[in-house]
């Protein structure tokens, strides 16, 4: 190789070392962190619950983020990492909830400041949502009152005029009145902009004023205002709080076909579903903890998964029988989807101590039935139709110990005892205050083994 060729080869190297050095520097000026666009928030909502106050902020994209608190005066603050905005949050309405002031700066480092001034100390909780079908990526802050255990701000309680009086020797049955979708997740929305998560509030409010003027029964409000509940959530209210003995979850159907109408009763399956129409409706009301925003926990999920699975044989059968006694009663005042109640994998009725079903009210994406779910007087209707399937399961299936049957004992009639957990042949003799050789003469018994689910004839 002589001289010529090899400085022509050297340049040709060092040309093509610095062509790609360049376009490395640029690759690394525009695609680092520091240089990206900047996140934009776009907007915030505020949800107040019974015992948190939520805020939802919606965003063009991922953000990093980082939340602390100040004191003196009160103060939670929000760091979003390269982010920006041109809202004003100073609009926000903040009117019954601990939050009197919000401010919004962008820092020199890029960074965007939420300032939260608030009434009182607050322990915040935060987390970020990918993309749904009804939002993009959002950040969630939950604000709870960091020196008291629970805020009461609202009576989800109605009490029976009927409850348990001194010496009656008879308790009230608890039924659970569940609004579906609130607050952030709106339900499915009518061709006229009606919402779920408002026309369920109402017939669960107007349900609960009927049921409490039944004697022995006392209904209680799992949701009583605009604001999110995750599923889980919405049973272990009923039953831990209440300790309800029936759980029954208020919706309104939506389907692709605006000619969909019709009533409809489900209970849970642990064997899939009876119908496309019952798989696509469970599969529907399940998003909702993507839609309102939940974090999702994972740990012994399995476990948990077996022990409900073993606990739910007789809560299955009676819940399919208190949702063929609402059904009939709905039949008679409404057009009806099916006249069956059908069966899904919902998993807002998977609870082991509880009967609980499932009524979608009416197709909200059908224009007639819209209008028939926003009159007062069709929820008055629903409602009573509710009442009166409630009110017959339970003079047929009488809790021991309950009003209905002590009813039942009076008019000389066998009662009904479902076989739970932890009964035996002599504490239920107990209960009604009869022999175990009457029981055991009544229903054909040769021995004291019980099965839970199965029903006794109490004499």
């Amino acid at each position: 190789m002589n001289s010529m060729t090899f400085n022509k080869t050297n340049k040709t190297s060092f040309s093509t070392y610095v062509l790609i050095t360049f376009c490395t520097l640029v690759a690394v000026f525009f695609y680092s962190p520091e240089t990206q666009a900047a996140t934009r928030v776009d907007g915030v909502r505020v949800w107040k619950a019974p015992d948190h106050t939520r805020l939802v902020f919606d965003l063009n994209g991922t953000v990093s983020h980082h939340v602390f608190t100040l004191d003196k005066p009160n103060r939670v603050v929000i760091d979003l990492k390269k982010s920006s905005t041109n809202k004003n949050f100073s609009n926000v309405s903040l009117a019954n909830t601990p939050l009197r002031k919000m401010r919004v700066a962008k820092q020199k480092n890029g960074n965007l400041r939420i300032v939260l001034d608030t009434s009182r100390a607050m322990k915040p909780k935060s987390f970020v949502l990918a993309p749904n079908q009804k939002y993009g990526h959002r950040l969630v802050l939950d604000l709870f009152d960091k020196n008291r255990q629970t805020v009461k701000t609202e009576q989800n309680v109605y009490k029976s005029s009927n409850s348990k009086g001194k010496g009656s020797g008879y308790r009230d049955v608890v039924v659970a009145i569940d609004a579906g979708h609130g607050g952030e997740d709106p339900g499915a929305t009518g061709k006229n902009g009606t919402k779920e998560k408002d026309i369920v509030l109402q017939i669960a409010r107007e349900l609960a004023s009927q049921l409490k003027r039944e004697k022995g029964i006392r209904p209680v409000l799992v949701r009583n205002g605009d604001y999110f509940l995750p599923l889980d959530k919405r049973r272990q209210i009923a039953s831990d709080k209440y300790d309800a003995d029936m759980f029954i979850s208020i919706h309104a159907d939506a389907f692709t076909n605006r000619k969909a109408r019709g009533a409809s009763v489900f209970t849970l399956s642990s064997k899939g579903a009876t119908s496309g129409m019952a798989r696509y409706l469970a599969e529907k009301e399940n998003k909702a903890d993507l839609i309102g925003g939940v974090r999702i926990e994972t740990s012994n999920t399995q476990i948990r998964k077996v022990v409900v699975d073993l606990a739910m044989e007789g809560v299955l059968e009676h819940s399919f029988y208190v949702g063929k006694s609402v059904l009939n009663e709905i039949d008679g005042m409404t057009k009806v989807h099916k006249n069956r109640v059908e069966q899904a994998g919902f998993r807002v009725l998977k609870s082991p101590e509880m009967v609980s079903i499932l009524i979608e009210t009416g197709f909200i994406s059908n224009p007639q039935e819209e209008r028939l779910l926003r009159s007062n007087r069709h929820q008055k209707k629903l409602a009573k139709a509710v009442v009166n399937g409630v009110r017959s399961y339970f003079d047929q299936y009488p809790i021991p110990g309950t009003y209905h049957a002590k009813k039942r004992q009076e008019s000389g009639r066998f009662a009904r005892h479902v076989i739970r957990s932890g009964d035996t042949l002599s504490t239920i003799a107990d209960n009604y205050q009869v022999s175990i050789q009457s029981i055991r003469r009544t229903n054909g018994m040769k021995n004291d083994v019980i099965r839970v689910g199965k029903v006794l004839l109490i004499p």
